[in-house]
């Protein structure tokens, strides 16, 4: 690059080109930059240096951050197997063995800031946006940014504060002194994604505050270290990601700048700082979330980054009078609702959409895809007795977020077991679940849109959502049976990086082997499509939702498909799925298992010789399973970013030659119920399965045209389960439809028939 560009690029970074050439050469001190930096009254001042290590004016951060040590001794006392843990991580980073994404890493005695750690490759140190991050001739640009978030400062300067360890202390100052060294300003990967800088102020800011409360920090490093400050805080002002990432890389980057504005208020920029920060968050908050509080990049690991960054942001404007507006602490609020909503029996969220290691609060290693400290800070935030039974104790986060002060409100709050189903209308998620034990069943079902921003026409745009409409997780017992096989990597083999975004990856239909969305490259799609809710109730046995999509309607030969599941109380699951268009077309229907053992039989699959899968159709289907196999639809799901692990996949194919196909499953709990399988009087236009258990018997009755009517039933519904005590139908319950009637105290064992009605397509 001609040098005079690098001069224009570099004075566009708000330092002039001379200062620029000169500190990175290391000609200009930290004491010099810093001068320059201050608000006039403390620049003028000869002793100005003093007055800035001294820091008395600097703004308050978060409320454990105490260093009365009111949060050390309730760590010390309430929280011992998380502090041996943390002293066990502190450790092995001191011997710079560092893990993200499901591995530990290996950095030698010294860390190498640019090269990709996976295979060492070097990242060129060039002006940030000339970096290449979208390609993988130096190797995948998330291993280096992860690395270069610096979120492992925070366990080192958490022990420095707990412990007084003088060692950790010094560990921190000379990797973040060697960072300084390594990536000044504007310079290289660690700079060339704005997102970066913004989860590195955030972990230096943990950071500093643990040092400062665990006594006074080392002068000269104290100063050079400020000018890193100042650096994020320039970088940001100048580079927030409005137009190309204005989700979660947005939030987080106004988050950080709004921060540093006000925890450095000696900076002379430091009330820009603030006031753009806040400014988008303000404005941009509606666009964020759905109305019911989901995220509307439809993954719920960025719901929590979003959520996350606008929390931080919240609690230390609230402690520095900056308060944010009542709109975004309600969104707030409603945030952490439909996280709680989505919890799963594990404690965990289903691992929707796209995923990486960045989360804004990590001040305590709780397992991927566990989110229940923020319910744990909700609940004393909003007095939420249902957060409270939600979190189920007082995390580590929450008390360094909120202090003992927090963890006494949450001691006196009375929990209460929130409702256990949710109809999240405005986000497209349903979750039936029959209690909210350790050992529940749970259903999740997708019928929301794949996300913000992507487009109906053949414009391409870039989004986490997957094309995974209509897909399910299940968990029955409080074991995953059926799950969302996660998210593999951003800048992958490409077989493998688009495989986990793509339809027949989840736990729905795919139809000619097409996406519902139109997959352009990496997280780029078109034709995106529409999801319907028909119908939804969760009135104790009638825990069941239907929807449909317009995502196979692109052709000139369109065909809907429509699914119906169903949460039954006796440890199974119906899914109910019709195929309707004309012409001939190939349909398979996926189902992603949980990590174990499946074996096929003949109409079901058996996990670990304890969940089993039924099918019932009229039509022949030919059923093939895969585990860990060559390639990544051959049986895979991924717990973490870069990380994967064998999983079974079952696919069912059939072939329909137009009008209406019909596939029943059933998945069951084989210790509570029994399946009898496809009952011969399918030929009747009616799939029937009868399903045991200890004292009662169910009759599931599905209709392969339409209704379920004869002389016993009348239902407009396609979907009927029977509940028949002594042989003799005692009640009778419908999935769809509007009206059901029969005849209590009929015999259960006579043929069924079907008469059909006119079933739309979509």
């Amino acid at each position: 690059m001609p040098a005079r560009e690098i001069m224009a690029r570099a004075a566009y970074q708000g330092y002039t080109a001379y200062e620029r050439i000169q500190y990175n050469r290391g000609l200009v001190s930290a004491p010099d930059r810093l001068r320059r930096a201050l608000a006039p009254e403390l620049g003028r001042r000869s002793d100005w240096r003093d007055v800035l290590v001294s820091r008395e004016a600097s703004g308050a951060f978060l409320a454990g951050f105490d260093a009365s040590g009111g949060s050390r001794a309730r760590m010390t006392k309430s929280y011992c197997a998380e502090l041996d843990k943390a002293r066990a991580i502190a450790d092995s980073i001191a011997r710079h063995e560092i893990e993200f994404f499901g591995r530990q890493f290996a950095f030698g005695a010294r860390i190498d800031w640019h090269a990709d750690p996976e295979s060492g490759a070097q990242w060129p140190q060039v002006y940030h946006r000339d970096v290449p991050v979208s390609t993988r001739v130096f190797g995948d640009a998330k291993y280096v940014w992860e690395l270069n978030r610096h979120q492992f400062l925070v366990d080192l300067a958490k022990i420095a504060f707990l412990d007084g360890s003088e060692r950790h202390r010094l560990v921190l100052q000379d990797l973040v002194v060697d960072w300084q060294r390594a990536a000044p300003y504007g310079t290289g990967v660690p700079w060339a994604c704005a997102l970066e800088p913004a989860f590195r102020a955030w972990s230096w800011m943990f950071a500093y505050h643990f040092l400062r409360a665990a006594g006074p920090i080392d002068r000269e490093f104290h100063l050079s270290w400020l000018t890193g400050f100042l650096d994020h805080g320039r970088f940001l002002h100048r580079h927030l990601e409005s137009y190309t990432s204005p989700y979660n890389h947005l939030i987080g980057e106004a988050s950080a700048l709004f921060a540093l504005g006000l925890l450095f208020p000696e900076f002379g920029e430091a009330s820009a700082w603030v006031s753009r920060g806040r400014h988008v968050l303000e404005s941009t908050v509606a666009l964020q979330f759905h109305s019911d509080g989901g995220s509307v990049e439809q993954s719920t690991f960025y719901h929590h980054a979003t959520l996350g960054f606008y929390l931080l942001a919240a609690l230390l404007g609230r402690r520095n009078g900056a308060e944010l507006s009542g709109t975004i602490w309600t969104t707030i609020e409603r945030a952490i609702e439909f996280s709680a909503a989505l919890v799963q029996p594990d404690g965990r969220v289903p691992s929707i959409g796209g995923a990486d290691d960045g989360k804004p609060i990590r001040l305590e290693h709780v397992p991927f895809f566990d989110f229940r400290p923020y319910q744990a800070v909700g609940a004393v935030l909003f007095a939420r007795g249902d957060f409270k039974h939600v979190a189920a104790r007082f995390w580590e986060d929450a008390l360094w977020l909120l202090g003992t002060d927090g963890a006494d409100a949450f001691a006196a709050l009375r929990s209460e077991a929130p409702l256990p189903h949710a109809a999240l209308r405005s986000s497209g998620y349903y979750v039936a679940r029959n209690d909210w034990s350790s050992g529940a069943d749970y259903l999740c079902f997708d019928c929301g849109p794949q996300a913000a921003g992507l487009r109906r026409d053949d414009v391409p745009s870039a989004a986490h959502g997957h094309a995974d409409c209509l897909s399910v997780v299940v968990m029955l017992g409080g074991k995953n049976v059926l799950i969302d096989p996660g998210f593999y990597c951003y800048n992958g083999d490409p077989e493998w990086e688009v495989h986990f975004r793509r339809t027949r990856a989840h736990n729905t239909v795919t139809v000619d082997g097409a996406d519902q969305a139109r997959h352009v490259s990496k997280m780029a799609w078109a034709r995106t499509y529409d999801a319907l809710l028909e119908g939804w109730s969760a009135d104790g046995r009638l825990a069941w939702v239907r929807g449909t999509h317009n995502g196979y309607t692109r052709s000139s030969d369109p065909v809907s498909h429509r699914r119906t599941a169903w949460l039954r109380p006796n440890g199974y699951v119906v899914l109910y799925d019709e195929i309707c268009g004309t012409g001939s077309h190939d349909v398979e229907a996926t189902f992603q298992f949980a990590p174990g053992t499946l074996r096929l039989d003949t109409g079901r699959a058996v996990l670990d010789d304890r969940f089993e899968l039924w099918w019932m159709s009229a039509g022949p289907l030919h059923a093939q399973m895969f585990s860990g196999g060559d390639g990544p639809a051959d049986g895979w799901m991924a717990p973490s970013l870069g990380v994967r692990h064998a999983a079974p996949r079952l696919a069912l194919r059939g072939t329909f030659a137009g009008g209406r196909m019909v596939l029943v499953t059933l998945l069951v709990d084989r210790r509570r119920a029994i399946c009898r399988g496809l009952d011969p009087h399918a030929r009747e236009g009616i799939l029937r399965a009868t399903l045991e258990g200890e004292g009662w018997s169910d009759i599931v009755l599905a209709s392969q045209t339409g209704t379920v009517v004869d002389h016993r039933i009348d239902s407009d519904a396609p979907l009927v389960a029977l509940e028949v005590r002594g042989g003799l139908i005692e009640h009778a319950a419908q999935a769809g439809g509007t009206r059901i009637a029969f005849s209590a105290g009929t015999p259960a064992d006579q043929p069924w028939t079907a008469m059909a009605t006119p079933q739309h397509a979509l």
